[in-house]
């Protein structure tokens, strides 16, 4: 089980440091500046004495305890749905109490320095905000993880248990600080040795396994990523799939059978896409005498779905689901009908030396990665599949609009005398839109609802990360583009779905000899001024293009 959490943790971490850099820096900074106020502390000095922050980023007592307490993000997490009043935070720092509480958990953050935050917060009646206070206790210490959402860290914390991936949790106390410090001390155990690996990177895995692992797949098959244009959503798509096949193999495919490329399916929706291209419908196809003839031809999605599936198929022929659902069904409990499970496919799977694991979890995973899914007519595309949607396997099962003229080749199972479909289990749709193509809203309600929706939003830190390994002295641009899309963003006329992604800035061909306000101005004139144009056409306010070109830079 140790090998199985390196193997997750450099899937998740080690692979994609250019994704997390950003974040464990500002991390790693924010605790190093608190770091130097304890020291002060230590020497005599109250929080509220300006001379302590002179070596940290913090400008005054005001700065450090606004990003403490009170700031959307704090470089530890965002503070999520917590609603804390201005007046109330001014009110906090009229509190006598409140500087001698602070100044104690940071000099000796320990589990009764968290519950005195946690008394002094009851006594101010502004609410119950738990996830607040552990984030105050999180940027501390670097003994607890970024995960300070109770019920998120939980289900990462029970998930780890439940797989073995940690000891057992035999502490009476079952407070979020308590868990804490005892997970990131077993993780700490588990992966040692592991190179460049520091406290930061391992409280950044937790909120990573929460984000990969014990949350998204399991719990939505069907996601939208969905945002402004140039973020990235397509690749994030792969990438996510990818990620999610790779840690699937490193515990259930060791003899490298299985090739991520044979398990992904990449297709774009257009107007002109329908039913017949994505599900079944008829196709002239050539006979034998050379001559045009109408055929039942499988679409893209139902010829995956029959790929995905036949394992699911097999155990349903079986009627083992009768009495035992598809997602609790253990290999063990299908060791007893081997003999009639005779595809080659199932080999891998009766090899596998743990029996108790569910077949669900040992089926490959396949990924469906729908580009472009709002520019398509989704009810005529999808029709019947609503259902199949909503209840995945044989709870989902349908006759399709073709069903009656379908046969061995074409059919996905046959149940009695005719042939049926389903989606399997194993299959995870991903649909990428761009909102400014169609909102969000003009998806049909119950379409909508089956899909569980993540936005992309540009990401700057992504991109000084890839500027200081592609070309540093052009790391401004990144800060340039984040002032235009504030700026963008302010604008009633656009919005937010309107800022420009980072993609723009990613694959600059300019020589890297010339300076950053040569490239500044070729980035304007070739990428960003024709989209804004295109955006403010017809509205009279192309006025505007001055405005961004100086929050550009220019």
């Amino acid at each position: 089980m140790r090998n199985r959490l390196k193997n997750i943790f450099t899937y998740l971490v080690q692979n994609r440091k250019h994704q997390l850099q950003g974040w464990h820096d500002e991390y790693e900074g924010l605790v190093s500046d608190i770091g130097i106020i304890k020291e002060n502390l230590k020497l005599g000095k109250e929080l509220i004495n300006n001379e302590i922050y002179q070596d940290t980023s913090f400008k005054d007592y005001d700065d450090f305890i606004n990003v403490l307490v009170y700031s959307t993000s704090n470089s530890i997490s965002s503070r999520g749905r917590s609603v804390l009043s201005w007046n109330d935070l001014t009110a906090f720092k009229n509190s006598p109490d409140f500087n001698n509480v602070i100044s104690k958990i940071i000099t000796d953050p320990s589990r009764q320095t968290y519950s005195d935050l946690e008394f002094f917060w009851t006594q101010q009646n502004v609410g119950n905000n738990p996830l607040l206070i552990n984030r105050i206790t999180s940027a501390c210490t670097s003994d607890l993880t970024t995960t300070v959402d109770d019920s998120k860290f939980n289900q990462v914390f029970y998930w780890l248990q439940r797989e073995e991936l940690i000891s057992t949790y035999a502490d009476p106390e079952q407070d979020w600080y308590s868990k804490n410090i005892f997970v990131m001390a077993e993780l700490k155990k588990q992966l040692d040795n592991e190179p460049e690996i520091d406290d930061f990177w391992i409280s950044l895995f937790y909120w990573e396994m929460f984000l990969n692992l014990s949350n998204p797949f399991n719990l939505k098959r069907q996601i939208i990523k969905y945002g402004a244009p140039g973020t990235g959503k397509t690749h994030r798509a792969k990438e996510t799939s990818k990620l999610q096949f790779e840690i699937w193999k490193s515990e259930y495919d060791e003899k490298n059978d299985f090739s991520f490329n044979n398990l992904i399916e990449t297709i774009q929706f257009h107007p002109s896409y329908t039913y017949e291209d994505f599900m079944e419908g008829l196709r002239p196809v050539l006979d034998e005498n050379n001559q045009a003839q109408l055929s039942l031809t499988n679409g893209v999605f139902k010829s995956f779905c029959m790929k995905a599936g036949k394992w699911e198929s097999d155990v349903i022929n079986l009627n083992l689901c009768l009495d035992k659902d598809w997602n609790d069904l253990t290999i063990e409990d299908l060791s007893k009908h081997k003999d009639n499970l005779k595809g080659e496919y199932w080999n891998y799977i009766f090899e596998i030396s743990d029996q108790s694991k569910k077949v669900a979890d040992a089926v490959p995973p396949f990924f469906m990665i729908i580009d472009e899914i709002n520019r398509a007519e989704l009810s005529r595309v999808f029709g019947e599949l609503m259902l199949c949607l909503e209840y995945r396997g044989e709870k989902g099962i349908i006759k399709t609009q073709y069903s009656q003229l379908n046969n061995e080749k074409t059919g996905m199972i046959k149940l009695g005398d005719s042939y049926k479909f389903f989606i399997p289990n194993n299959i995870y749709i991903i649909g990428t839109m761009n909102t400014i193509d169609r909102s969000v809203e003009s998806f049909d309600f119950a379409l909508r609802r089956r899909f569980k929706w993540e936005e992309v939003e540009p990401d700057m830190g992504l991109l000084k990360y890839h500027f200081r390994s592609y070309h540093e002295p052009w790391i401004k641009l990144a800060d340039n583009l984040e002032l235009l899309n504030e700026e963008i963003e302010r604008q009633p006329l656009l919005g937010k779905d309107y800022r420009i992604g980072h993609a723009y800035l990613w694959n600059l061909r300019y020589s890297k000899n010339q300076k950053i306000n040569e490239v500044r101005k070729m980035i304007w004139k070739d990428s960003i001024l024709p989209l804004l144009e295109e955006y403010l056409r017809g509205t009279g306010r192309e006025e505007l293009l001055d405005i961004f070109a100086k929050k550009f830079g220019l």
